[in-house]
């Protein structure tokens, strides 16, 4: 029996169907690669999450009725002459009339004696008062006595003070060319009060207890103005 012999094999790449082959699987990897960048291309960024949240605003709290306005400078005061000493501020001896109490003994000299129990009123008196004057137990302690500071305000704070006292509870009204304004209570300790006299930028402030002699604000009103 005789053999035919092979034909010889032709190279796969000289093959039509291997070119038609390739030909379509690059065709639908280009169809693939185009639909895909055309959806990414119609969105946008992300945007970037911020790193901090905005700061709320809010108006400042405004001082509190009981808390005037600190102050250690006295700034420019009206031109009326503040006496520099106890002596200058009343027309008389007023010792007779204050039950034997005693202008500034030694030991008051260190104490924080003020002409007012209120606290918003010694914060201002603390950068204002130029003068004190304490009538007091001569050996120290008691609960009678009266106390008046002299203090020389600009006219804002005069104004400030006017418009503060109302609101801690003074009774004010206009009287010697000023305003006075007043409160007085009874306790079982036994009555106490306080008088702050205002006027061209000069504060009368004065603290009593068990003590009020007539006319002594009126007095120092006299010695100052005249």
């Amino acid at each position: 029996m005789t053999e035919t012999p092979n034909e010889p094999t032709t190279p796969l790449t000289r093959r039509p169907v291997f070119w038609l082959i390739v030909g379509a699987v690059l065709l639908g990897i280009a169809v693939v690669v185009v639909v895909v960048l055309g959806m990414s291309g119609g969105r946008s960024p992300e945007p970037s999450p911020t790193t901090s949240a905005p700061t709320p605003t809010s108006e400042a709290p405004s001082t509190p009725p009981s808390e005037p306005p600190a102050t250690s400078d006295p700034g420019t005061p009206s031109a009326v002459v503040i006496p520099t000493d106890c002596a200058g501020i009343y027309t008389r001896d007023w010792a007779p009339e204050l039950g034997g109490l005693v202008l500034n003994p030694a030991w008051s000299e260190d104490e924080p004696l003020w002409g007012s129990n209120d606290r918003g009123a010694i914060t201002m008196l603390e950068g204002t008062a130029e003068l004190r004057c304490a009538w007091v137990q001569e050996a120290g302690g008691g609960d009678v006595g009266i106390i008046t500071n002299v203090a020389g305000l600009t006219p804002e704070q005069q104004d400030s003070m006017a418009e503060y006292f109302p609101g801690a509870g003074f009774t004010c009204y206009e009287e010697l060319e000023g305003t006075r304004c007043v409160i007085e209570e009874t306790t079982d300790a036994g009555e106490w009060g306080e008088s702050h006299f205002l006027r061209e930028g000069v504060w009368i402030a004065t603290r009593w207890a068990n003590v009020s002699p007539e006319g002594y604000t009126h007095d120092i009103v006299a010695a100052i103005f005249g």
